[in-house]
């Protein structure tokens, strides 16, 4: 597949053509972005983002593991690698990514703390504020690491760690409707059908647009003739 630089110069000239100049400035920004990059010191993860960009997951995923050649356990470079495997379909490599990915998050806390505690012991406060900022400036392990991580699971039909996954997001926040979009399908592939059709019906009064969605979605197949979801998608009589 083409480089992702070549592919916006592309655009850029048909943008150009077409005398959307505004969007094809757009594309050459990118470009220009992209020979930036290319000095980084994260160059292949920055790189591997491009090729996620247009969609060539197998390039994104050389990206990356030459990206962890260098700096061998990253957060950000072993969540990346997950959700790539999960788009190359590939669930097992995906959820041994974001395993690992967990792991190294606690690490990291773990390392700076320990460090903290040692620059105390020895009076050196100044740069025990620095490992305090690190703890401070630390990536969370957010929405979208469990969202990422509970759409795998149910991918390898483990259903009730995927469950858990998204309920650690709606303890947060509890009228997220994409979430619990997914965790109805959870709830139906764990025969719960009942659970499925609540969780629904709250999903749809959340967002209108689910509805939609619903009729055409094949993992719905099972219920999609039984009255109490023909209710929900508006299709009774």
């Amino acid at each position: 597949m083409t480089e992702p630089k070549e592919i916006w110069i592309k655009k850029a000239k048909e943008l150009k053509k077409s005398g959307k100049f505004e969007e094809a400035v757009k594309m050459l920004d990118k470009v220009q972005k992209i020979k930036r990059e290319e000095k980084d010191d994260n160059f292949w993860q920055k790189k591997a983002i491009h090729y996620d960009e247009i969609g060539d997951y197998e390039k994104a995923k050389e990206a990356l593991e030459k990206d962890l050649e260098i700096n061998q356990k990253s957060y950000d470079s072993l969540f990346f690698m997950g959700k790539i495997f999960y788009h190359l379909k590939k669930y097992e490599n995906s959820l041994e990514c974001f395993n690992k990915a967990s792991e190294e998050y606690a690490s990291q806390h773990l390392r700076n703390t320990n460090k903290i505690d040692q620059m105390k012991n020895v009076n050196k406060f100044e740069e025990a504020v620095k490992y305090s900022d690190k703890i401070y400036q630390e990536k969370e392990l957010d929405d979208e690491f469990w969202y990422e991580k509970g759409m795998v699971l149910n991918k390898l039909k483990k259903y009730d760690d995927a469950l858990s996954c998204f309920k650690t997001i709606l303890e947060k926040n509890k009228k997220n409707s994409k979430i619990l979009y997914e965790l109805a399908k959870t709830q139906l592939w764990l025969g719960n059908k009942q659970e499925c059709f609540k969780i629904l019906e709250k999903s749809c009064m959340l967002d209108s647009n689910i509805k939609e969605k619903l009729r055409i979605d094949k993992d719905f197949e099972p219920i999609s003739e039984e009255k109490q979801f023909l209710s929900i998608v508006g299709l009774s009589e």
